[in-house]
């Protein structure tokens, strides 16, 4: 099951890809927003939860 979070860290990751940030920012921006709604996780937890979330958005592998 998916966290109700989700979509609002893919946002967050998109709209800091949109302002043109470095990569780094843009994770950084879904982690921040992860870890607003999740405040008892600890920190590389929730980074690790929320970087999941947008490479599985994110990331399709092409097997030719």
């Amino acid at each position: 099951m998916a966290d109700p979070i989700a979509d609002d860290v893919i946002a967050a990751f998109e709209q800091a890809v949109e302002a043109g940030l470095e990569t780094r920012e843009c994770y950084q921006a879904g982690v921040n927003t992860w870890r607003r709604a999740h405040p008892d996780q600890a920190p590389q937890y929730a980074s690790q939860q929320a970087v999941e979330v947008i490479l599985r958005a994110k990331v399709s592998l092409r097997v030719e």
